[in-house]
């Protein structure tokens, strides 16, 4: 007997193990597998192509696009591919199940509606009890709005008074815009000097090093591309070809660019691809988290904007 259950746990030891290699190895797979992209152009004096793809997992999954035709993204699943007509179709299904629930619930608020409706018009049929007669009520008014003149004249302090109460007003838009410049400039002198800070000079710091390398991981491998340009005036178009010999030795050699100094005029066809893996977005940004520089100016943020909430 106990030589059964050591074999039995052995066996379930065994799938635990597996179960976890397995685990571990599609954790490996997603985070340095890479994603393969790549996009190709060519741009004519009559129209514009467009081709671009994403694969990972040696193609099991990918993105398409082309430009003009169809114009719209292809999904890759495996072996199916997904068009965004059949994703559209199957939001359409999923709204027409509720669609049927809302029909139902109009027609029980029709119902209510017709109910409370009916009652309105029960209670307008019947005589009200607290009804006063038209001559009294006028008695009443009439005594009322002399009381008021009266009241008014010996409670008014002269003809000034409308000019002291636009006074009082504007008095009081004065203050209250003060108050909104007083407040919007301690925030600013609160937020500057923190700016300022060595501690917010050493994350910046930080920051630029960990986004260098997240664009150092996800620029293009290759680029190629030959492309005749010019913008109708010799001058500026003198001025961009400037500024692509400044750039020709960082775009390489397969980067040509042909200037027209006659013509306006962008033709020409261009290629580009690259990688990117998500265990280098993954480490940088996880590394950016958890310093604590980062966490000290979140939380300096945070008491800035309760001081200055008072």
């Amino acid at each position: 007997m106990p030589e059964i259950i050591l074999h039995i746990l052995s066996i379930i030891g065994i799938l635990l193990l597996v179960l976890l290699g397995m685990l571990v190895l599609l954790l490996v797979l997603l985070l340095f597998w890479p994603v393969t992209y790549r996009v190709k152009g060519e741009k004519t004096s009559k129209d514009l192509r467009i081709a671009a793809k994403a694969d990972w997992l040696l193609g099991l999954f990918g993105v398409r696009f082309t430009y003009p035709e169809p114009g719209k993204p292809t999904i890759k699943l495996l072996w199916k591919t997904l068009t965004d007509a059949e994703i559209k179709k199957g939001k359409a299904e999923e709204g027409g199940e509720g669609s049927s629930g809302r029909k139902e619930g109009s027609e029980a608020d029709s119902h209510t509606v017709q109910a409370a409706e009916n009652r309105e018009e029960k209670a307008d049929r019947e005589p009200s009890e607290n009804t006063v007669d038209a001559p009294a009520a006028e008695e009443y008014t009439g005594q009322a709005g002399e009381d008021a003149e009266t009241g008014s004249g010996e409670e008014s302090d002269g003809p000034l008074t409308p000019i002291l109460e636009k006074f009082q007003k504007i008095k009081y838009t004065i203050l209250k815009i003060y108050d909104k410049i007083k407040e919007v400039w301690a925030n600013i002198t609160y937020y500057n000097d923190l700016l300022h800070e060595k501690n917010t000079a050493l994350l910046w710091q930080h920051v630029k090093l960990r986004l260098g390398k997240i664009l150092k991981s996800i620029r293009p491998r290759h680029i190629r591309a030959n492309v005749l340009f010019g913008t109708g005036a010799p001058d500026t178009t003198g001025y961009a070809f400037g500024v692509y010999g400044m750039l020709s030795p960082v775009l390489g050699r397969q980067v040509c660019l042909t200037p027209d100094f006659n013509r306006a005029i962008l033709e020409g066809n261009f290629d580009v691809s690259g990688h990117i893996t998500l265990w280098t977005l993954a480490w940088n940004v996880l590394k950016l988290l958890l310093d604590k520089k980062l966490r000290l100016f979140l939380k300096k943020m945070k008491a800035g904007r309760k001081e200055n909430g008072r």
